[in-house]
């Protein structure tokens, strides 16, 4: 017959004993389980023992946590866990170093454990083990027993951070700071200092002003990555804690000391496997980093400063100077300001006052920082793209300002700029480590291939609002790791089977009725042909919105015009990847860090893909051709 299902049977193991075989029955009180493992070995005093599960950290049987035994577990009889923190205690205070470091090794392995925590830190085993720590009589083993025990406690969280004493806290700073110290008692004194950081805004000042950031950098270039992991967290611990105009100088000054590039070649490229812990610290300082752009995203173009009004003046003037010259000689101001106006009407703002257009938050003003780095960093690709849409007919022109400002928009969407961190995400882009302007240079080549994929299109103005799908969540793409390199499926950053028909399907439909008016064809292609392309697919998705191929190159003079900062080893192996349908290319990381922005599918033509590896030239500006 079946034992009741209350029962299980386990085994019960004490040193020099012979193991007991038991069926425990879980509706009987623990103290009387307990009484009758003792009583068959004659041991008294039962109330002195305890349950232990043997594996695994060896917690402490309790009321609470006794379901998780189930048939099979393997308990061993120990001393109770208010006898064997007294014990244990009382050998902290030994004046031998040998049982000193017997009872720490104890404490480390029992801490843990919530029941024998509550019993040590009753007794103040926390006040004792700091005591060690602050005396620094053993630099060595000792120590690093004691920081772990230490911090093994405080992870309960039953004491909170703020209690800790100042000498403490310096203390331990001394530790962090010291050239010849033990290598692993210093990733322990920055563990508890990121903790001190993260939990007291007032000792995580004292950590602030006692730990140099030159010193962080040191250990960052140790090749340990246990030490770099723990300096990296400290490091965004401080960061975290500072108010903005802090952390833009602290972000400044670490950058000035090439701290970006470190990273990028020597953590993550390097030739050890990413830590989850690091890939999570390296999140942080990149949504750090992109969290500097809030204030423009936030701010909207004040059309009563001269400066903004001169930036605007330089964004019309870097495409037009040549004919503004010419035509403006000899004009009345009127004229003039009739000129300028259909200019920026030409450079694609919906109003003839610019700065309406900028109001809008988000973007606000960083939006005008894209044109304009645009515009100064890739003259002749900015100049190309707007002259070949103002000569354009009306209805098929990409109007630049427009779509730049719906373009940064999106990103800001993409990258959560402005929201806060995850307490455990791990998706970082590690292009935002390979160049001081990453955000822009992304504009710079988005907004090309954007232009690119609206003339394929053959879009017009009222195509406009239809072709900037909202983005969705991709969902799974964070699977990839903790970052969605290029070898990465991606498979969140593409519509599921039911998108891609319902898309589809909507595209054959729109052709129908434009084939029937003779009318434009909307999104996907214009009269018979689109109808046909569009109809040949059924319900099924098309070819083109399967994932990205991987080494296909581009024909020469299709391919897009990449970022000056883009190696040698092209966009591929740069974590870019280029979306078949729509021709739209951008960083494979993204699509796992939140959403992935899509227009209406196309068909493309053969070959079109991600510029694969190998040489040609390289690019001098982001928006110079290769």
């Amino acid at each position: 017959m079946a034992p009741p299902r209350n029962v299980v049977k386990i085994a019960v193991q004490m040193p020099d004993a012979i193991p007991q075989l038991i069926q425990l029955d879980q509706a009987k009180p623990l103290a009387a389980v307990l009484k009758e493992v003792c009583d068959a070995w004659s041991l008294v005093h039962s109330e002195r023992y305890a349950l232990q599960f043997a594996d695994g950290h060896r917690s402490y049987i309790t009321e609470n946590n006794r379901t998780e035994i189930k048939n099979g577990s393997i308990l061993c009889l120990s001393t109770a866990p208010d006898l064997e923190a007294e014990r244990l205690l009382g050998g902290l205070q030994s004046g031998s170093r040998e049982r000193r470091r017997e009872a720490l090794q104890h404490l480390v392995l029992l801490a843990p454990d919530v029941t024998f925590a509550q019993e040590v830190i009753s007794r103040d085993g926390l006040q004792r083990l700091g005591t060690i720590v602050e005396d620094g009589d053993d630099l060595g083993e000792v120590l690093t027993l004691a920081l772990r025990a230490f911090l093994e406690l405080m992870e309960h969280g039953m004491v909170s951070w703020e209690t800790l004493s100042i000498p403490f806290v310096r203390k331990v700073v001394c530790y962090v700071n010291m050239n010849l110290m033990d290598a692993s008692v210093q990733p322990l004194a920055l563990r508890l200092l990121e903790s001190v950081t993260l939990s007291s805004p007032a000792l995580g000042q004292l950590v602030k002003s006692e730990v140099p950031l030159d010193r962080l950098l040191v250990h960052l270039q140790v090749m340990n990555q246990q030490l770099q992991t723990k300096a990296m967290a400290l490091l965004t611990a401080l960061l975290q804690g500072a108010n903005p105009a802090e952390r833009k100088h602290m972000l400044g000054y670490l950058w000035q000391r090439n701290l970006r590039q470190f990273i990028y070649k020597n953590i993550i490229h390097s030739a050890t496997p990413l830590g989850d812990e690091m890939a999570h610290h390296l999140y942080v300082l990149q949504a750090l980093m992109l969290g500097l752009l809030e204030p423009r995203m936030r701010t909207p173009l004040d059309p009563y400063s001269q400066e903004q009004r001169e930036q605007l003046q330089a964004l019309r003037q870097a495409a037009f100077e040549s004919e503004g010259e010419s035509l403006g000689t000899g004009l009345s101001a009127d004229r003039r300001r009739s000129l300028c106006a259909r200019e920026f009407r030409k450079l694609g703002f919906s109003n003839s006052n610019p700065a309406q257009d900028l109001e809008r938050v988000p973007p606000g003003l960083l939006a005008l920082d894209n044109m304009l780095y645009f515009s100064r960093h890739a003259p002749s690709a900015y100049s190309r793209l707007v002259l070949e849409n103002s000569s354009r007919e009306d209805k098929h022109e990409c109007p630049f300002a427009r779509s730049s400002i719906q373009l940064t928009v999106l990103l800001c969407e993409l990258l959560r700029i402005g929201e806060p961190c995850s307490e455990t995400a791990q998706d970082f882009s590690p292009m935002f480590f390979g160049q001081d302007q990453s955000f822009h240079e992304l504009f710079c080549v988005s907004i090309q291939l954007l232009n690119k994929t609206w003339k394929e299109m053959r879009a017009t103005q009222e195509d406009f609002d239809k072709n900037w799908v909202a983005p969705g969540h991709a969902g799974g793409a964070g699977a990839a790791g903790p970052y969605a390199g290029p070898e990465a499926q991606l498979p969140g950053a593409f519509p599921n089977q039911g998108e891609c028909a319902s898309l589809w399907g909507g595209a054959a439909a729109e052709a129908d009725r434009a084939a029937a008016s003779g009318g434009h064809a909307g999104p996907s292609h214009t009269g018979a042909t689109g109808k046909a392309e569009a109809r040949a697919h059924g319900p099924d998705p098309p070819a083109a919105f399967a994932p990205p191929l991987r080494g296909d190159t581009l024909p020469q003079n299709q391919q897009p015009e990449a970022p000056g900062w883009l190696n040698g080893q092209g966009l591929a192996e740069s974590g870019w990847v280029g979306i078949r349908a729509p021709r739209v290319i951008l960083p494979s990381s993204l699509f796992a860090h939140r959403q992935a922005v899509v227009l209406l599918p196309v068909p493309q033509p053969q070959g079109a893909a991600v510029r694969g590896r190998g040489g040609g030239r390289q690019p001098t500006h982001p928006g110079e051709p290769a």
